[in-house]
């Protein structure tokens, strides 16, 4: 995930503004370039940071943010003195109705303060602003996950090390969108720092040490890192890949040097040479997943975790070309995301086998029936950055699957070779969805534009269906008739792949349907008998309720949860609790056994019922001593089993968890979460020892004839 910045400070709100005296137009400043010097005091939690560089200003009264604790002792604008006067953004004393409209499109509980001067002069000048600021926030609680992003940390200084990102307004942000920074960062002598783009320098003065980072881009913000680190490095040709990790876990930087080599190594060749002369792979002290120019900053956990090599982290290096080098215009839609998970995780599965990526496409489907509906549906073109599961649906599923439809229009070459001409044409700048889908019409020679109208610009998805209209022998073989619908009041364009099934095997086909209704007739020899249409999954498109096994992901989206337990041992109803609380990521209170009787309305998660519904009945074999799922038994001692289901007592889905290992629970609490398309789930402990998905055979879109 890029961690994302944007515009730190909107327009709108510039335009009039009455603050402490200050009254008629503000104009917002538009910085130029940043020079940072930060000079990080541990025990104090403070940074003494001097910003110097280039400063658009307007002739009269003008406006910046800066970090609501700063104490500025000095600014300067053209070599003079300013005045200043600092307002909290959340200070709305003076304002018109009118102004509060315009000030509220600044988030309240955002770390800033307004800071507002006059000047005699319009144009570009040189600024001087040197300020001290506490960065002391509690990452104790701190939650970032796939499924959930919330109380993420700002900025902070502590013993095991500091963080500054952009969202702390460590350093002054106006109506800018793409400027210049270079950093120098001061901290203890035994500390590593990281910042975005390339180390210039790195020396010891007066018994601390002294490092300087300058991004040959421009950029949309900047994150500062710093903690004691142990350091190695490895040379993929020319470029320099590093791992910055704490003394615990040095065992695994090997394993991670090494793939980060070839993860380079594989996109400069797939897409053009690597942008920067650095990669360092930094460690954090609180649960992060933030892909900046030249780094990536995994949380310790994450970076424990085994399957992160072989996924997130090469997510995050792909992102030094889509999002670090090449930038979004966010307020034309957040394409990167989408674009980088095409590149990464689902390309990983594409190199592994057709069945990996046919569920990959599936369960992004699924993903859309669980957390999507008419409420929090919104188009593409909106999405800026993940905040919850919906959010995380449209930006990086869906935005994944409309990618790979033009992949399959257009084909390999074509596709890459717009990848490889975007990079070429645009690094260092903001690019749009308009500018890709004209990359991909000027490498394809297709029309393309109705991708901008169907699936950039309007919410939703296509529901399709199926008639058969005839299937008549003859001496080829079949003439088979049958009518294709969408039924989901919108149109698309859609290229549908069709697939005929029989004795001699399969046939594959694709038909063009861009109306609300056509009728085919296809010629197969005989011995085939089946017709199924977007048997793999390559449309992105409503599932019906019968395509869709039931899956952790369709609890997690439904906000109607309760939490039930029939095993009433303290000890059961403690840890029970405490794994509600973890799975909900907040204070959950059990509901009594009874409310199961209500039926309809809700969604349960229950512990150790009485009787197995029937649903489960059917697919999994309970004993006094054993469990059989998916083919393989397991003890029941010290083992934990997550069960989806769906029809118990006219409760549509719901989650069984069968267990005596309670003192498990609260740690199953945040891991079940990560598991969201599968249907069940078995641990050792808080090992995850097996998982799968219930078979799914019937679909509306298969038809005999």
């Amino acid at each position: 995930m890029r961690q994302y910045t944007g515009s730190l400070i909107l327009p709108a709100v510039l335009a009039v503004l009455i603050v402490a005296g200050f009254t008629g137009k503000v104009v917002g400043t538009e910085f130029v370039s940043h020079e940072l010097h930060i000079k990080i005091d541990v025990p104090s939690h403070r940074a003494n940071i001097t910003d110097q560089g280039l400063l658009n200003v307007a002739e009269g009264q003008n406006i910046f943010l800066l970090n609501h604790g700063a104490q500025i002792t000095h600014f300067e604008l053209d070599g003079a003195a300013i005045a200043f006067v600092p307002t909290p953004v959340d200070d709305t004393a003076g304002l018109s109705l009118e102004q509060m409209k315009l000030l509220s499109e600044i988030d309240e509980n955002a770390p800033a303060q307004l800071v507002l001067f006059q000047f005699d002069r319009q144009g570009q000048f040189p600024f001087v602003l040197k300020y001290t600021a506490e960065f002391f926030e509690d990452v104790t609680n701190t939650r970032f996950s796939r499924e959930h992003v919330g109380g993420e940390i700002n900025g902070t200084i502590l013993d095991q090390g500091a963080y500054l990102s952009s969202g702390s307004y460590f350093y002054p942000a106006g109506d800018e969108s793409l400027l210049t920074f270079a950093v120098t960062v001061d901290i203890p002598q035994e500390w590593e720092s990281i910042s975005d783009g390339n180390r210039s320098s790195s020396e010891i003065r007066e018994g601390r040490k002294v490092q300087r980072f300058e991004n040959p881009y421009q950029t949309d913000g900047i994150t500062v890192m710093a903690a004691p680190y142990v350091t190695k490095s490895a040379w993929m040709d020319s470029v320099e890949v590093s791992c910055y990790f704490f003394e615990a876990d040095t065992g695994l930087i090997d394993r991670y040097l090494n793939a980060t080599v070839d993860y380079v190594r594989m996109y400069s060749e797939l897409i053009g040479p690597y942008p920067y002369e650095r990669f360092t792979v930094a460690e954090n002290f609180f649960p992060t997943g933030y892909g900046m120019p030249a780094w990536t900053l995994l949380g310790q956990q994450v970076i424990r975790l085994p399957f992160i090599i072989g996924t997130s982290l090469g997510h995050e290096v792909l992102h030094n070309w889509w999002g670090n080098s090449v930038y979004v215009d966010y307020e034309a839609g957040n394409w990167c995301e989408g674009l980088t998970v095409y590149g990464a995780d689902y390309r990983y599965k594409l190199n592994s086998s057709p069945a990996e990526t046919r569920d990959y496409r599936k369960d992004i489907l699924k993903q859309y029936v669980s957390y999507i509906n008419e409420g929090n549906d919104f188009p593409v073109r909106e999405f800026k950055s993940r905040t919850s599961p919906g959010t995380r649906t449209i930006g990086y599923s869906k935005v994944m699957m409309i990618f790979h439809m033009i992949h399959e229009v257009i084909g390999e070459g074509p596709f890459f070779q717009a990848w490889r001409n975007i990079y070429e044409t645009h690094r260092g700048e903001k690019v749009t969805w308009e500018q890709w889908i004209e990359a991909f019409e000027a490498a394809s020679g297709r029309q393309l534009d109705y991708i901008l109208n169907e699936w950039v610009d309007r919410s939703g998805a296509p529901s399709l269906a199926v008639r058969l209209d005839g299937a008549a022998d003859n001496d080829r073989g079949r003439l088979v008739d049958f009518t294709l619908s969408q039924t989901g009041g919108q149109e698309y364009r859609l290229n549908i792949p069709v697939r005929f099934s029989g004795i001699k095997g399969r046939l594959d086909t694709v038909v063009v349907l861009a109306s609300a209704e056509a009728t085919f007739s296809i010629q197969v020899p005989s011995g085939y008998w089946t017709l199924a249409v977007d048997p793999d999954y390559h449309l992105f498109r409503r599932l019906y309720p019968e395509e869709v096994e039931p899956v952790v992901s369709a609890i997690l989206g439904n906000p109607a949860k309760k939490f039930v337990s029939f095993d009433s041992q303290a000890e059961a109803v403690e840890m029970f609790t405490a794994f509600c609380g973890n799975f909900m990521e907040g204070e959950v209170e059990l509901a009594d056994p009874g409310v199961m009787e209500e039926g309809e309305g809700f969604y349960p998660i229950v512990l150790n019922p009485r009787d197995m519904p029937e649903y489960l009945a059917g697919l999994v074999r309970v004993n006094d001593d054993s469990v059989t799922i998916g083919g393989a038994a397991y003890s029941r001692e010290g083992h934990t089993f997550v069960l989806t289901g769906q029809d118990w007592n006219g409760v549509e889905k719901y989650i069984v968890l069968l267990t005596g290992d309670y003192a498990s629970l609260p740690r199953l609490g945040q891991l079940v979460p990560h598991y969201g398309k599968y249907s069940y789930l078995v641990f050792a402990g808080p090992r995850n020892v097996g998982k799968g998905q219930w078979e799914v055979t019937d679909s509306p879109l298969r038809i005999s004839f």
